[in-house]
């Protein structure tokens, strides 16, 4: 090879490994502002709300001294009858989930005014008793409930209406009369006994002691018409 070209041919060997040691890096790629986002900031997990208890009540028990409200059997609260009326219908309220449909109604010689309030097949009796005379009195509840309840069917709304023993509206009525309190020789003026249970009463007081849930027949005698408490037992009826 002549020397010239020899020459040349080392030139062009030296600029190739020149460039070669030149060329550019690859470029580092560096995460973006919204990824570096989404690693610094979690989606939050969304918390529950807590459930009311009372919303998951699905059947109400008249007992003598007040109305058990029951979810799957269990009771969730009882409401006596000489608590507050309208906070026993704030607590169903909630139950049936709209407010009831009220009744004003005159009293008698005998009872009192008040109001009926009504959900459905069942019925919220509030009473308006003279509160001075009741405080001065003593009786309490022996004579003077601030409300009772009414069961006029075996539901209302989709709540379940009985008694401690199952025993419902509508029913036939030798149901009631095989029922295990069943008791028609406690006399109570507006039906039947099904479960009775005896309280504490002033010394002053000469009536009867026990109070009740109390079953009256259809006019054929064949159905259980209503399911009623607290009624006080009595020792005549005027």
């Amino acid at each position: 090879m002549p020397r010239s070209t020899a020459t040349r041919a080392c030139l062009v060997a030296a600029i190739l490994l020149i460039l070669a040691g030149c060329a550019a890096p690859s470029p580092v790629v560096s995460p973006s502002p919204s990824t570096l986002g989404a690693a610094a900031s979690p989606t939050p997990t969304p918390t529950e709300e807590p459930t009311d208890p009372l919303s998951t009540v699905d059947g109400l028990v008249a007992r003598p001294a007040g109305l058990e409200l029951r979810a799957d059997g269990a009771v969730v609260t009882t409401l006596d009858y000489m608590s507050s009326p309208a906070d026993a219908v704030t607590a169903l309220t909630t139950v049936f989930g709209a407010p009831p449909a009220d009744e004003p109604y005159s009293g008698t010689n005998h009872t009192p005014p008040g109001v009926f309030h009504r959900w459905d097949q069942f019925v919220l009796d509030e009473r308006f008793y003279d509160e001075e005379r009741r405080q001065a009195e003593g009786y309490g509840w022996v004579v003077w409930p601030r409300f009772g309840v009414y069961f006029d069917g075996p539901a209302a709304d989709g709540v379940v209406l009985s008694t401690s023993s199952g025993l419902q509206a509508g029913q036939p009525w030798m149901s009631a009369e095989a029922d295990p309190g069943f008791d028609a020789g406690l006399w109570t003026c507006r039906g039947t006994s099904v479960e009775a249970m005896t309280i504490p009463v002033p010394s002053a007081w000469t009536g009867p002691d026990r109070v009740n849930v109390i079953v009256a027949a259809t006019d054929d005698g064949a159905t259980v018409k209503w399911i009623g408490a607290p009624q006080m037992e009595a020792d005549g009826c005027a």
